[in-house]
Parts: structure tokens; C-alpha cells; sequence
């Protein structure tokens, strides 16, 4: 079975959040963080965290009582993101993740293959 997800953000909806501590610690781990800290931009924020909603979308579960930061998005050695679960609750064969972003737009999209 297939599923997909996919969200699209307003990029200025997070330009008071990326300084905020309370908010990036709830929704994000310490290797997102650490991503973060080094592309302090609000374009990448706004990208991981339509991610996040994209992979609760092709699930097809609500964002209340999922931690965001069992959802990791990380990425490889060439940039490309992928999707790290943290506690491994679902049981997948692999999945696919997409983001992009120009003004102030950006778009994730999620394939899950079970």
C-alpha cells in the first residue's frame, strides 16, 4: 500500500517562532536543532516543520497527541531530507520526502510505502 501527504506553508507565519525556544524544543530534536542553528533561516524552519505535517497527512492521523519529535527530518551527505522515526511505531518499507520552497512558500510532500 501507498500513501502520500503533502503541506504548504506561509514561510512568514514562522518569522516570530524562529527564535523561540519553547517552540523549537516541543517540535524538534536535537539533531534538527543543531541543523537549524547552522541554516538559521526561517525558510528551513518552515520547511522541516511542513514535513512533519506532511508525514501525520499520508499517515492520515491528527497533529493532536503525536509528538513532532518522533518525526526527525534529517539529511544526507549530498542535502537531500529524509525521514528519521525516532520511536519506530509505524511499520513501513521506506519513505519518500520532498521539500521546496520560493518567496514565502514552502511545500513538503511525504510517499509512504507499506
Amino acid at each position: 500500500m501507498i500513501s502520500n501527504g503533502i503541506d504548504l506553508i506561509e514561510i512568514d507565519r514562522f518569522s516570530s517562532l524562529i527564535n523561540n525556544k519553547t517552540f523549537l524544543d516541543k517540535n524538534f530534536s536535537i539533531n534538527e536543532l543543531a541543523y537549524l542553528n547552522k541554516h538559521h533561516n526561517i525558510q528551513t524552519l518552515a520547511g522541516l516543520y511542513a514535513s512533519k505535517e506532511a508525514f501525520l497527512k499520508a499517515l492520515g492521523v491528527s497533529l493532536d497527541g503525536y509528538d513532532f519529535k518522533n518525526i526527525e527530518i534529517l539529511h544526507n551527505d549530498k542535502g537531500k531530507p529524509y525521514i528519521n522515526l525516532i520511536k519506530k511505531d509505524i511499520d513501513y518499507k521506506n519513505i519518500s520526502l520532498s521539500i521546496s520552497h520560493d518567496n514565502n512558500i514552502v511545500i513538503a510532500s511525504v510517499i509512504i510505502l507499506f
